[in-house]
């Protein structure tokens, strides 16, 4: 099983799209996929829900020290609408989940819940090829868990100064808490994503290596208006004979990754 986040301290920068056409390019090569909704929005539960009442989510089985024992994950798990694609869904009680936290756990074992959750339910985790998680921007301490125990997080940046910002303040984040618990720090891929050729994408390159942010990923997503338009339909980039060049970026980024 390998573990790969989408992640930025900043919204609006494609994360969840990532995440989906990821997901179901691992699931057409005939690979178990698991998904784990981790943003109250839930844009991906509502994309991929095979008519499922979403009133479960990951804070089920954090919101107790007990329940985080007891409580297996095969019982969040649900199937999807695609073929070899589950998910833990999310909803609005995802909200909570700072202040459950908070209130449950002590400082040493609230960033390590996701060690705690893997380890119990070790072998469901290893029954998938790839655990592919979406994050909201504003991270909480299970956000941070789960970043720290990822093989790969890609941190998709646009054309926004906002974005490089949040790709900062992540990284800073993961560099504090992973000296504290004394982990490696994450292989972490920063994508091109949506970005105009020309002036804007020189300023970013240009920015990227003034801070010295070299984890750049070889793969692009290139802009498109149109490609933008067609995202509610999370097979639509494979099954529409255009867009050519959006799926060879992905091809090569999930090569890159995988």
């Amino acid at each position: 099983m390998k573990m790969i986040s989408i992640c930025n301290k900043k919204g609006v920068v494609g994360k969840t799209t990532l995440c989906k056409n990821i997901a179901y390019k691992l699931a057409l090569e005939n690979k178990k996929v698991l998904l784990i909704d981790l943003d109250p929005q839930a844009t991906i539960t509502m994309q991929v829900n095979n008519d499922v009442k979403n009133d479960k989510c990951i804070l089920d089985i954090i919101a107790s020290k007990s329940a985080v024992k007891l409580i297996k994950i095969i019982n969040l798990i649900e199937r999807t609408k695609y073929k070899n694609i589950d998910i833990i869904m999310a909803n609005e009680e995802l909200n909570k989940i700072s202040a459950t936290i908070n209130a449950t756990y002590s400082e040493k074992e609230k960033y390590l819940l996701s060690d705690i959750i893997y380890q119990n339910n070790q072998e469901i985790f290893e029954n998938y090829d790839y655990v592919l998680i979406d994050y909201p921007p504003t991270i909480n301490e299970l956000s941070v868990s789960f970043l720290m125990l990822s093989d790969v997080i890609i941190v998709p940046i646009n054309e926004g100064l906002n974005s490089i910002k949040g790709l900062m303040d992540l990284q800073n984040t993961l560099n504090h808490f992973c000296r504290e618990k004394q982990k490696n720090i994450p292989n972490i891929k920063i994508l091109l994503n949506g970005i105009k050729e020309g002036k804007n994408l020189k300023q970013i390159l240009n920015l990227l290596n003034e801070k010295k942010l070299n984890n750049l990923s070889k793969s692009k997503i290139s802009y498109s208006e149109t490609f933008k338009t067609i995202e509610n339909n999370l097979n639509s980039i494979w099954t529409n004979p255009y867009y050519w060049r959006q799926k060879q970026a992905y091809e090569e980024l999930i090569a890159e990754i995988i």
